[in-house]
């Protein structure tokens, strides 16, 4: 509360101008909230869901859910190509967004370094802490969607897909009791985004009511 309430927007009062500092803020907040909260001893690692207890289990859970999630964008935009649908005027114009993109943000690997780091901080601190204590007040059907709507809010950015996410976060921790297969599923989620900002613009069209 103390981060949507008051962290938040006194940011953007404070550096109207400071939108790309955006998404290393919460992530580096959450970050020291976790490190506090194992510091004083309040919560351990253990407790926040990062242990290896049934890991195999979430490893598969985890890995299949994000190898779907990665899979799926060259499968549609196959089926665009092969479907016809690349003709319509829907996605007149889509390839140009490549050529807005800069080379340096075009690299995987300086994508995916940061991408780990905020999934880590997200996963630790909005599934295995607050998303936990919901879980322990409330029936698991209301904690898994307001877990989903938490996250969402929390980045200040209502999407779809950023609801789908910490939705599909919460349900596998809930079941699983471990951050294993919401860390990978989000990495992949991260991975299929790349894709399509990057590769394949036509299912970005496709699926833009998801951003």
């Amino acid at each position: 509360m103390v981060y949507l309430c008051i962290l938040f927007p006194l940011f953007h009062i404070v550096f109207p101008q400071a939108q790309q500092w955006e998404a290393a803020v919460y992530p580096a907040y959450f970050g020291l909230v976790v490190l506090i909260l194992i510091l004083s001893r309040h919560a351990t690692w253990n407790q926040l869901g990062l242990h290896t207890k049934l890991w195999k289990q979430n490893l598969l859970v985890g890995g299949l859910s994000g190898i779907l999630m990665v899979a799926i964008v060259p499968l549609l935009d196959f089926f665009i190509g092969v479907s016809g649908l690349g003709q319509a005027e829907l996605f007149s114009g889509a390839d140009q967004r490549l050529s807005e993109v800069s080379e340096e943000s075009s690299s995987f690997i300086v994508f995916i370094i940061p991408a780990i780091f905020l999934t880590l901080t997200e996963q630790v601190f909005l599934t295995g802490y607050v998303f936990q204590a919901l879980i322990r007040k409330i029936k698991p059907v209301l904690a898994i969607y307001l877990g989903g709507l938490i996250f969402t809010l929390v980045h200040f950015d209502l999407q779809l897909g950023m609801f789908l996410l910490g939705l599909i976060s919460a349900f596998f921790y809930c079941f699983n009791g471990s951050l294993l297969a919401p860390l990978i599923f989000q990495i992949a989620c991260h991975t299929a985004g790349w894709l399509l900002v990057h590769h394949y613009p036509r299912v970005f069209t496709l699926l833009g009511f998801l951003f």
